[in-house]
């Protein structure tokens, strides 16, 4: 067979490539022929030869062999052992081979594991702005113009005496669960959970205005109540058959926010009278009720429909405090297609969409109405 004499520029190439595989490079390097087979490995990817079983002229897996003919130059994520690599798999053409660049993110990826774990303690917009770098972790705090939320369970208290705590704590992450992702999904900042209750608020770290930061509050807790059926739902699945009723306090003022507390430990907050306004139109409010401050109304009237209640006294304030019962978004035609209507001691929400059968759902009413009835007769 006759053999082509290399050239001076081809034997040049050759010592080029060649010399991107030292020894003393302290990451992997690895090259694998076309075909799959391990070609050459320096020092440092001793390891990854070893985890993988192989010696030169063997097959490296299968998923490398396909990364490299896919032509992408993204990194290929391999756990090896007990670390995790990164590969940067690029092909040298002219001479049938490719290249391994690895690089060892084990401890990258525990410290994103870790920060996963601690993010679980933080409101998403807090921990963004911590490690975004605009909040700094220190005790400090401002005035800002907040829209505060507050919101309970009706009767949740009674509930937790008759209910094994497994169930219990199901049944609560449930609740608070899809009521948190409502409140990332409008913005708001999750400040505590309280048992049942929420304490939510809009405007720090980050606002939209002032405005847009009370719309955003009334519109999340217009679809906190939509979600509520759902939420019913699911605890009934549980055998769980009290309805879940709840009252929500929404209020607009400046308050301080930041962060309070030790040298040893912070809490992002906000406090002040605005605060607890908030908090006291939450209790006042009648089940399955948004009530909102006169404060709030001015800057949402155009975008929320409300209904002006009379004014009512609330504890440590010595005005009458005047109030609007959220009716629903202008804008949204999902909440003028739902039937609602709502009472002391009565809770009616109706989803045109998921009744199949008129006939059967005004039956259900009619007995429900005819066991009404029944008992009101012998409390008489």
């Amino acid at each position: 067979m006759n053999q082509t004499k290399p050239t001076v520029t081809s034997l040049k190439k050759e010592i080029e490539v060649i010399t991107k595989f030292p020894d003393q490079n302290p990451n992997p390097v690895l090259k694998i022929s076309e075909e799959g087979k391990l070609l050459y490995t320096n020092q440092s990817g001793t390891f990854i030869k070893n985890q993988w079983g192989i010696e030169l002229g063997d097959d490296v897996p299968i998923e490398i062999v396909s990364h490299s003919k896919l032509n992408d130059s993204s990194p290929l994520e391999m756990e090896v052992g007990n670390k995790i690599f990164s590969f940067h798999v690029v092909p040298v053409i002219e001479f049938g081979f490719v290249n391994l660049y690895a690089t060892d993110i084990t401890a990258a990826r525990d410290n994103e594991h870790i920060l996963g774990k601690l993010a679980m303690y933080f409101s998403s917009q807090v921990y963004e702005s911590i490690f975004t770098g605009d909040l700094e972790v220190k005790i400090e705090t401002k005035r800002k113009k907040l829209s505060i939320f507050f919101s309970d369970i009706k009767g949740f208290s009674q509930l937790t005496e008759r209910l094994e705590p497994e169930v219990l704590t199901d049944l609560l992450t449930n609740y608070l669960t899809e009521m948190t992702k409502i409140a990332i999904k409008h913005g708001g900042t999750v400040d505590k959970y309280i048992g049942d209750a929420i304490m939510i608020f809009f405007g720090d770290p980050k606002s939209k205005g002032h405005k847009e930061d009370a719309i955003s509050c009334v519109e999340m807790a217009i679809e906190m109540k939509h979600a509520l059926p759902r939420i019913k739902k699911y605890w009934k699945s549980l055998g769980v058959s009290q309805p879940i009723d709840i009252r929500i306090g929404i209020h607009t003022d400046t308050c301080t926010v930041g962060n309070f507390g030790s040298h040893d430990r912070l809490d992002y907050t906000t406090i002040g009278n605005g605060v607890n306004l908030a908090s006291r139109l939450e209790s006042s409010a009648n089940i399955n009720q948004i009530l909102i401050s006169e404060d709030t109304y001015l800057l949402v009237k155009n975008d929320i429909s409300c209904r002006k209640l009379e004014p009512i006294k609330v504890k440590n304030i010595t005005h009458p405090i005047q109030t609007y019962e959220v009716v629903g978004s202008i804008n949204s035609n999902d909440f003028h297609n739902n039937i609602q209507a709502e009472s002391n001691g009565f809770s009616l929400f109706i989803d045109p969409e998921e009744i199949d059968n008129i006939k059967t759902a005004k039956e259900t009413l009619n007995q429900a109405l005819e066991m009404l009835e029944k008992i009101k007769n012998k409390e008489n």
